[in-house]
């Protein structure tokens, strides 16, 4: 090896390096590109149960797979994926969290009756709850049926009833007759349930649905929240397009917060209606007696006459005006209206364009509405600095909501071309390099150049010689 590497001229020893190192960059290269295979989205936004389920059930069938948006989705090979998925779900994973009818599937005949009808509750249940899954807003649901078995010496009947518990996903919402539909799917499901008789909280628990139809909030709270919001979405459309118009650019936010009352108030009220010219009322009867005594004649010098009486009966009539108020449920009792702009705007511009909006919107100050614009410039790019492990934990949370981009998706595939095109540039500059050392370096002379120049070398010296 030493007598051919030693045999070997400068620049065939420079090309031999070269080409170990093409060689060595190449092999990295595909090494790489074989160990680290572009990955795919199998899952995501999955429950910490499914996701056991589902990496136990890959381990089982020996696929490689990896974990992302902590432990919520979870990829495998870009080539497996559709292989994969089709493979779990005929195997039923996953299966949502819950157990459906197939809890039936190998039933022992010598269960008893009362565990039979707890076995159909259960499968009941789940199936509803991965109904329910199937809406786009819903991330998870949780149905509790409280089921009326009827008997043969019963009196009291109770009916049936059931409850509903919604985790929503982010930014999502469900509105009044989404609401309503799930009550009615549930009733449906189960002999003897009213719709009136399902409950819908959400994971804050706070009521979706409404209450009873004997209670006093029949109107149903999901009905009170979704007027309120369209309300609000209402006057946030028409306070945008008046901006929009005004500062001829959407770099503005909008907030309305609007109040509602739905108290169901009934006022009867009742007065007397003065009538006639003195306002007491109208003249009904009116009756005079009047009497006097006649003069004392004991005594012919001194007459006397005895005073005059009288006596006045008057009647009146007096009419009656009978009022009735209904006030409205649902009315506004306030309108606050928050926008924030540029801090372009002078103050007096602003002040005109908050009358603006007040009159656009009806707003009426006496209710107590009112509207605060405030020009806010924007924050400097601050320098970025590590996070401490709190709001590393925050940011973690929150990055694991966020839906894997395109971008995202394509990372490894970047990653993977990086070296490659990275191998590629160093093997062109190490030949670029060659090239201008070759050149650089002066030709070597053959044997017949040599003797030929040794020749002429001779010569010049026997001239010079000579010449002396």
């Amino acid at each position: 090896m030493r007598q051919f590497f030693a045999s070997m001229s400068q620049r065939t020893r420079l090309m031999f390096i070269v080409g170990l190192c093409a060689i060595a960059c190449i092999t990295a290269a595909v090494g790489w590109w074989v160990a680290h295979p572009p990955y795919g989205l199998l899952f995501r936004d999955l429950r910490e149960a499914d996701a056991a389920e589902i990496t136990a059930t890959l381990a089982q069938m020996q696929v490689p797979y990896r974990l992302a948006d902590d432990g919520k989705a979870i990829m495998v090979p870009a080539e497996q994926v559709y292989d994969t998925r089709m493979k779990l779900v005929s195997q039923g994973v996953p299966k949502g969290g819950s157990v459906g009818f197939e809890l039936f599937k190998d039933s022992d005949y010598g269960v008893t009756e009362f565990a039979q009808k707890v076995n159909f509750q259960r499968a009941l249940q789940g199936e509803l709850e991965r109904t329910i899954d199937s809406l786009d807003e819903v991330a998870a649901a949780r149905v509790h049926l409280t089921i009326h078995r009827t008997d043969l010496f019963e009196r009291d009947k109770d009916a049936s009833k059931a409850s509903v518990t919604i985790s929503l996903r982010p930014q999502k919402r469900l509105d009044a007759r989404q609401v309503a539909g799930i009550q009615r799917l549930v009733a449906s499901a189960v002999d003897g349930l009213t719709p009136e008789a399902v409950v819908v909280l959400d994971d804050k628990g706070a009521t979706l649905s409404g209450y009873s139809a004997d209670g006093p909030g029949a109107e149903g709270a999901g009905g009170r929240l979704d007027q309120q919001a369209r309300l609000e979405a209402d006057l946030r459309s028409r306070i945008g397009a008046l901006l929009h118009r005004v500062l001829l650019t959407d770099d503005f936010t909008v907030s309305v917060d609007v109040r509602m009352n739905y108290d169901h108030v009934k006022q009867v009220s009742e007065r007397l209606v003065g009538q006639g010219k003195d306002g007491n009322g109208l003249l009904v009867h009116e009756r005079t007696n009047s009497s006097s005594r006649g003069s004392d004649e004991t005594d012919p010098d001194h007459v006397k006459t005895s005073p005059a009486s009288s006596d006045r009966d008057v009647e009146y009539a007096h009419g009656r005006e009978q009022e009735e108020v209904e006030r409205q449920v649902g009315r506004i009792e306030r309108i606050s209206v928050g926008i924030v702009i540029p801090a372009s705007l002078p103050a007096e511009q602003i002040n005109r364009l908050s009358d603006v909006v007040a009159a656009g919107l009806g707003l009426d100050p006496a209710r107590g509405d009112k509207v605060d614009i405030a020009a806010i410039a924007p924050p400097q790019p601050s320098v970025p600095h590590s996070p401490t492990p709190d709001t590393a934990t925050s940011r973690a949370g929150a990055v694991a909501t966020v839906t894997p981009t395109p971008a995202a998706r394509l990372q490894p595939f970047a990653v993977e071309w990086a070296v490659g095109v990275g191998a590629v540039l160093m093997i062109l500059i190490l030949a670029g390099g060659l090239l201008v050392v070759q050149q650089r370096q002066p030709r070597r002379l053959s044997a017949p150049e040599r003797e030929e120049a040794l020749a002429r070398l001779k010569q010049w010296i026997e001239t010079a010689e000579v010449r002396r």
